[in-house]
């Protein structure tokens, strides 16, 4: 049997799936987060990503509401660390956007085969080179899943 798609959810995808109705790309998002749930696919993201989301939404201050789905989505996504070695990775990625690359570098380490990203500048980053990690933005990866044709 084929191994699942691992696939690293950046924080705006965390953010398109709490915060719907202001985000172009929460239909997206809440499809892969149905497909991890349902274990189609295996979810990755950060507790930096949990961190910040939760900071942008609520200025840090966690409702009960915002709690309950935190704990649910926790439930079947894996939480990698941004650790001491991660940080080393993008000290030495230098290409620019210091938590990007320190995300990339958790994904990597996670041993994530995707990153989903909204952010066309962490994409641009590491599109062209030869990476182990392919990038797709919420609306490619479904259509990929679907089996539709996508731009990547």
């Amino acid at each position: 049997m084929p191994r699942k798609i691992k696939a690293f959810l950046d924080t705006n995808v965390l953010l398109d799936v709490f915060c719907q109705e202001s985000r172009l790309s929460s239909e997206a998002s809440a499809t892969i987060i149905q497909a991890i749930s349902s274990g189609y696919i295996e979810g990755e993201m950060s507790t930096q990503s949990f961190l910040d989301a939760i900071y942008i939404i609520c200025r840090g201050k966690i409702t009960p509401l915002l709690s309950r789905k935190m704990l649910q989505l926790m439930s079947y996504i894996n939480i990698g660390t941004i650790d001491s070695f991660n940080l080393r990775e993008a000290i030495s990625a230098d290409k620019g956007d210091f938590e990007d690359d320190a995300l990339y570098a958790c994904a990597y380490d996670g041993g994530c085969d995707v990153i989903i990203t909204n952010d066309q500048d962490f994409i641009k980053k590491y599109k062209g080179e030869e990476q182990p990690i392919r990038f797709f933005t919420p609306e490619e990866f479904v259509a990929k899943l679907t089996g539709q044709t996508s731009g990547q």
